[in-house]
């Protein structure tokens, strides 16, 4: 889904630690031309343009 279709993503971090940079690893390492933004504890993903 994220390669093929490249959906936007609003994902919540807060939860451990970790999770801001893991999840950001895990969508570039899937889609490298996603464009990632964090807030307190929120990741927000979409595509460059």
């Amino acid at each position: 889904m994220l390669k093929a279709f490249a959906p936007k993503l609003a994902i919540c971090t807060y939860h451990y630690p970790d999770d801001p940079e893991l999840l950001e690893k895990i969508i570039l390492d899937i889609n490298p031309n996603y464009c990632i933004r964090h807030t307190k504890s929120k990741l927000f993903a979409m595509m460059k343009n």
